[in-house]
């Protein structure tokens, strides 16, 4: 049945149906594609790469872990394939770039877009940009397809499985799947920026510790930034990319799942990008001729809705190097928490540490027919603050991928899915799960600067 009665305008049938373009659902469509599978990947924007490209993180987190004398993936796969391809083409430097006690590698915006429509157009995917899913469709507690609303009318497509990559767990929540969410306790949103007209030079040989002095003297001087320290990268001469400001209400988060409270954090955070602007020109080396070049589409999101999985992640998880036998990623990314003051909470691994992320967090209590990948997830505030972020999501969106096409091409049910075979092909496709070291990389950039921000 559809638990909606409203008339379709036509129906369409797909092994298996991905609802988000963003690095988990690109990754889940491509790696079930590649397998075989007829993908269908419904985006309600017109480009795929979601935050990467929609909100502009400026760098992709989550590659890496890091000792004193080296660099070492522990996200391979799709995510390290994006990142040759975006090397290859001028929109990746050769070497990531350490920060804290971590690594990110810095992107081009636009370069990351054209390496996401290859991606998908190479694999054979079946594209549905400026599509909203609005409803889904079921039988008994299966999710059989989704009904999505396009700019030609709506449609209802059927797949063998469903794989919600929506980052806010729309589909999830269709369905009736539990989830956590309190806006009071989420982390706040940002609105990226990226400066032009900057002396990069002079700009990129600021470490943290003196940017964050630059934008207190800023604060004193009665300029009222939410924020002051940051993400600053930069690709392109002259262009300089933030992740500086912070979006709060009553010193917390929006609730971003109201459509009145995100408006008002949408104007908001652009308000605050004019203050950062007067802020850097002002106060920061590099920027006095700054102005801003533009800004992401839509609010960076953090964190919303996390879905109750047969498997729930924990801080102990993710701080003890957890291993499971259902492996599908791995992640050394720190707990990262954006709370309500002007400071940012960082909890780091051990060095060369990693934790290993089950197949169980993908499953929903409670329902069939239905994968959630990306930063909606199984895990509670804490371990998600670790787990949220772009390779991350791509690592889970590529196991998700893979188990779909699997399931579908065996007649089995999502949650019995063949836990080696899965592992075994992801293996294959040159994802790590954490089994064996890692090799290093050693041309990484060293970092200068102290664990605080």
């Amino acid at each position: 049945m559809i638990k909606s009665r409203a008339d379709m305008s036509r129906t369409e049938a797909v092994d298996v149906l991905v609802a988000g373009g963003g690095p988990a659902g690109l990754a889940a469509a491509v790696s079930a594609a590649r397998l075989g599978a007829s993908v269908r990947l419904v985006e309600k924007h017109g480009f795929l790469g979601g935050t990467l490209t929609m909100v502009t993180l400026g760098s992709i987190c989550g590659l890496y872990t890091v000792t004193d004398d080296a660099v070492i993936p522990v996200v391979q796969g799709i995510a390290g394939e994006m990142a040759r391809r975006l090397q290859a083409t001028g929109g990746a430097p050769d070497a990531p770039k350490r920060w804290l006690k971590t690594a990110s590698l810095p992107y081009d915006p636009f370069v990351m877009k054209l390496v996401c429509d290859d991606l998908a157009t190479e694999a054979g995917l079946d594209l549905s940009f400026h599509s909203l899913v609005t409803d889904v469709l079921m039988e008994e507690t299966r999710v059989t397809g989704l009904a999505y609303e396009t700019p030609s009318g709506r449609v209802a497509c059927r797949a063998g499985a469903v794989i919600d990559a929506t980052g806010d767990a729309d589909v999830a929540t269709l369905a009736g799947a539990e989830f956590e969410y309190d806006h009071r306790t989420i982390q706040a949103p940002t609105a990226m920026v990226r400066f032009g007209g900057v002396d990069t030079a002079a700009a990129m040989a600021i470490d943290r510790p003196t940017l964050h002095a630059c934008l207190e003297r800023a604060v004193r001087a009665g300029i009222p930034l939410p924020r002051t320290a940051g993400g600053m990268f930069s690709v392109r001469d002259g262009i300089v990319h933030l992740n500086i400001t912070r979006v709060l209400e009553d010193g917390h988060s929006p609730d971003i799942l109201e459509v009145g409270a995100l408006t008002a954090a949408e104007v908001a955070g652009r308000r605050q990008v004019r203050l950062y602007e007067e802020a850097f020109r002002r106060f920061v080396p590099g920027f006095e001729r700054c102005f801003v070049l533009d800004t992401g589409a839509e609010l960076g999101i953090r964190e919303s809705r996390r879905v109750r999985g047969e498997y729930w992640l924990e801080l102990d998880d993710v701080m003890h190097q957890a291993r499971f036998p259902d492996a599908v990623a791995c992640s050394a990314w720190p707990v990262e928490d954006h709370g309500g003051g002007r400071d940012t909470k960082w909890v780091f691994l051990e060095p060369g540490t990693y934790y290993q992320l089950p197949y169980r967090m993908m499953v929903p209590r409670g329902l069939d027919g239905l994968l959630v990948a990306g930063r909606c997830a199984s895990a509670s505030h804490d371990a998600h603050a670790s787990m949220r972020v772009a390779a991350i999501c791509m690592g889970l969106g590529e196991a998700a991928g893979v188990a779909a096409a699997q399931c579908v091409s065996s007649g089995v049910t999502l949650r019995r899915a063949d836990i080696r075979a899965l592992r075994r092909q992801l293996l294959q496709q040159g994802a790590f799960l954490g089994d064996e070291p890692p090799p290093a990389l050693v041309n990484a950039e060293r970092a200068r600067m102290p664990a605080q921000d």
